[in-house]
């Protein structure tokens, strides 16, 4: 009867306060930055953004060294060029954007493109340690993304799209923090 009673208890426990156990565990706070990720950012202009950019990338917490934090802000701009690329693309064929805003937004992809080939070089400069190319490379990436803006009001002669002004400022963020991280080897 005894056994029962504790079997009985157990389930009892079990079934009504395990849920509440495991929301509280669930709901624990993220894990803080890293060191790796704290010291680096802190050298950087826009130390949030930058702690936020790498914890976003689960790679970064085997980083283990400031050039793969560099190598995964690289990454992150890259791919943010290359997304923008084949949105401005889609644009450009889009029927229901009026002829002038086609053309900008053909520039733009253009633009970004270079940009994106531009950070593929400067993933290369990394790897090979050599660091003052790995920066003139992310330079111009970002100098690819201001120049997208100034060309498609010269190219279309109507106003930016704030889609593409957003993309545009998120590359630049994400080059500056490149910028920033790299600058800090060798």
């Amino acid at each position: 009867m005894a056994s029962f009673l504790y079997l009985l208890f157990f389930f009892f426990f079990f079934f009504f306060f395990s849920p509440f156990l495991s929301c509280s565990m669930a709901s624990s706070p993220s894990p803080s930055p890293s060191s790796l990720i704290q010291s680096t950012c802190s050298l950087t202009s826009n130390y949030d953004f930058c702690v936020a950019t790498l914890q976003s990338d689960p790679h970064s917490l085997k980083a283990n060294d400031v050039r793969s934090l560099s190598t995964i802000a690289v990454t992150m701009a890259s791919a943010t060029a290359k997304s923008t690329s084949r949105y401005a693309t889609a644009q450009a064929k889009n029927a229901t954007e009026a002829a002038a805003a086609r053309s900008g937004f053909r520039t733009c992809a253009e633009k970004y493109r270079y940009a994106g080939e531009a950070l593929r070089s400067a993933l290369d400069s990394l790897a090979g340690e050599n660091y003052d190319y790995a920066y003139v490379h992310v330079s111009a990436a970002q100098e690819y993304a201001s120049a997208c803006g100034r060309l498609y009001q010269r190219s279309s002669g109507v106003a930016y799209p704030d889609a593409m002004a957003e993309r545009e400022e998120d590359l630049k963020r994400l080059c500056g923090t490149a910028m920033d991280i790299i600058s800090q080897l060798g």
